[in-house]
């Protein structure tokens, strides 16, 4: 893969072509007004399915953007694990914030979820799904990735349950205690086990390597809400003694997980 080289994701028609033509507003705006580019210019652009191309600026207007389309390639920067989160609805520079640094980290798909206690204050219109798609596109560019993540609309965490793979292992970040059984007394509760060796217990067993996540909201999460997921099989973890925030924890999780399972660099 070429380096040191502007990266836009683009439709994946884009890609079938020796001259293109790229009218997206924004991406207009950065290539002619934020970075200044010039006509011969390389940028390399990606389908978001694991395609490149390498492209020379041919012409640049206020409205459009002209390319000659070169050498196609495959598109690096993914991750071996595909992570999915499951993140509870919060505060919007918040979430932003998440849905920008997991991106950056390699998180492969993203499902907001509206939990009993997520704040009544919190909506999610067609603007606000826009620019989160907006975020981690910009995120998934700066970040050098291959594959653009997929954003799914909000869901109520009842949905969540009844959608979750069985193929897949749910962990959820639960710092409260474990219980052998989801009705088992409380005295029968033992330490959530930790997420460092949930996962080395899990990764003989998964190949290729695919896991979700599932983080509460800002409020928490209700007892009957941890009962009915015990139900559906998912995995209770925890990340230490330490309390963290709604946008932290999903974080610390998906880069835990990223440590332990993908293989070392060559040297």
């Amino acid at each position: 893969m070429i380096s040191n080289t502007y990266r836009f994701f683009v439709p994946p028609a884009t890609l079938a072509a020796t001259q293109a033509t790229l009218t997206d507003a924004d991406l207009v705006h950065q290539i002619s007004r934020v970075l200044r580019l010039h006509t011969g210019d390389q940028l390399l652009l990606l389908d978001g399915q694991g395609h490149a191309a390498v492209a020379t600026l041919t012409h640049i207007s206020r409205t459009a953007v002209q390319v000659h389309l070169t050498q196609r390639m495959a598109a690096d920067g993914e991750a071996a694990t595909q992570i999915t989160l499951y993140v509870g609805l919060m505060r919007a520079e918040r979430f932003e914030w998440l849905l920008q640094k997991a991106t950056e980290i390699g998180v492969t798909t993203f499902v907001p979820v509206i939990w009993q206690r997520t704040h009544t204050s919190v909506q999610v219109g067609a603007r606000k799904q826009e620019r989160w798609q907006r975020i981690i596109r910009e995120a998934a560019e700066q970040a050098c990735r291959g594959v653009l993540p997929t954003l799914h609309a909000p869901q109520p965490i009842a949905q969540v349950y009844a959608a979750l793979p069985p193929s897949v292992p749910t962990l959820l970040l639960w710092e409260g205690l474990q219980t052998t059984a989801p009705d088992a007394s409380p005295a029968a509760a033992t330490p959530t086990p930790s997420l460092r060796s949930t996962l080395r217990q899990l990764a003989a067993d998964l190949a290729p390597r695919q896991i979700a996540v599932l983080s509460g909201s800002e409020g928490g999460i209700t007892p009957e809400e941890l009962t009915a997921g015990l139900r559906r099989g998912i995995i209770p973890v925890s990340l230490g003694t330490r309390i963290l925030r709604a946008e932290t924890a999903p974080l610390v999780a998906a880069a835990a997980i990223y440590y332990e399972w993908e293989p070392e660099p060559l040297a």
